[in-house]
């Protein structure tokens, strides 16, 4: 991707469904230069957007950030972890902890109940857990408290925008089975209610020069003033107040390794940052946020 295909990504992972005319006037291009791009873009498969719903939405309100100590090859162990329907993330990493995963279960105790079935896992001999207080920052999926009820008909537009998170209210319209107004009522009331976001993903390929890492943070003094720090910096993906190990956990991604390096050293000028720890992701194994089959009508 060139510096206007960046720009691009940029603007959908934080809109997923923004028009070609938003996209074009923002980037500096004609609209039909704006569109060819994006559809360039996401008919390559590098970026997909989709709608990730609320985990309180889909009943998986309690996450946690395994890390997975592996005897042997873990590429093996991390095929095993991503066939789990409670798992949203996995990926090879450097380190100590050759697999890390995100667990997205029903209850606190759920949690427990998956990461004992981990640990029985072939080549599996340590299982280091991080148990979200907090989801501060996420570029994929909404954050904070959600309180929405959803019926049948938004479970219907909540599945297609699982699916596409751009196809027009007409198109989603016709999959709900109401007029077009009225999916876009229903659409926009959801997306200011948190029960969903809509943004760009993007595939790495491990051929392209992107490069993706975890850190955690121990801090001493007050959480808030790094959380914001945190949260303006562009390379800062997700950002979770943590019980662990670590208070903070967060997720980095940018265009080479040496923005992450300085990204790190940023994090290691902060006053409040007592202790750092990063790993690489070396290969993303797995990245779904369409968890749970939407299927009963929630209220989270």
């Amino acid at each position: 991707m060139d510096e206007l295909d960046e720009a691009i990504v940029a603007l959908l992972e934080t809109d997923g469904r923004l028009t070609h005319g938003d996209v074009a006037r923002a980037v500096g291009l004609s609209r039909s230069a704006a569109a060819s791009r994006v559809q360039r873009l996401i008919g390559s498969g590098r970026v997909v957007v989709r709608g990730v719903v609320h985990p309180a939405v889909l009943g998986r309100g309690s996450l946690a950030y395994v890390a997975l100590a592996v005897h042997g090859p873990a590429a093996p162990v991390a095929e095993a972890v991503a066939e789990r329907d409670d798992v949203a993330f996995v990926s090879l990493t450097t380190g100590r902890h050759g697999v890390v995963a995100e667990l997205r279960a029903e209850s606190p105790l759920a949690v427990d109940e998956a990461i004992a079935q981990l640990r029985t896992l072939d080549h599996v001999h340590g299982v280091d857990t991080l148990v979200y207080v907090e989801v501060a920052r996420d570029v994929v999926g909404p954050v904070g408290a959600v309180d929405h009820a959803v019926d049948a008909t938004d479970l219907a537009l909540l599945r297609a925008l699982q699916d596409d998170g751009r196809a027009s209210f007409v198109e989603l319209a016709a999959l709900a089975g109401i007029s077009a107004a009225g999916a876009r009522r229903r659409v926009l009331r959801m997306l200011q209610a948190q029960v969903v976001r809509v943004g760009a993903l993007v595939r790495p390929t491990g051929q392209d020069g992107r490069s993706a890492m975890g850190v955690g943070l121990r801090l001493h003094g007050d959480q808030r003033e790094v959380v914001a720090a945190l949260s303006a910096m562009p390379t800062v993906t997700f950002v979770a107040r943590t019980l662990g190990r670590f208070d903070l956990l967060v997720s980095m991604r940018g265009p080479s390794t040496a923005q992450l390096v300085d990204a790190v050293e940023s994090l290691r000028a902060l006053p409040q940052v007592h202790e750092v720890d990063s790993w690489t992701h070396l290969r993303v194994v797995k990245e779904s946020y369409a968890l749970g089959q939407l299927g009963v009508v929630t209220q989270a």
